[in-house]
């Protein structure tokens, strides 16, 4: 009974791990060609303005000179998307030799 306890736990173990493990998309895009301490100021400023919103606190989606706070939710019935995009300032470097000017 033991063994067979233990070869069950041992075959599962390794499955939850690796669902676990799983990285998230990247949603950054472009940004990836930014200096990191740049990149990180954004993602956090990003990030930062997400969480003022109680009903849309994650951030979902990166564009060029635009963003999307919002959140997700699925309970195996109905699946509920919100979001809202809110626009980069300009000056904003957005890529690889690009800054953000009137949102484009």
């Amino acid at each position: 009974m033991q063994l067979v306890l233990f070869i069950v736990i041992v075959t599962f173990t390794p499955l939850s791990c690796e669902e676990i493990s799983e990285s998230g998309p990247d949603i950054y895009g472009e940004f990836k060609y930014l200096p990191q301490v740049c990149r990180e100021n954004l993602k956090k400023q990003m990030a930062q303005r997400c969480s003022e919103h109680p009903f849309q606190p994650l951030l979902v989606e990166v564009l060029e000179c635009k963003f999307r706070c919002g959140n997700e939710l699925n309970n195996g019935r109905t699946k509920l998307t919100s979001g809202q995009y809110f626009d980069l300032k300009d000056g904003t470097p957005c890529g690889q030799s690009k800054i953000c000017i009137g949102n484009k």
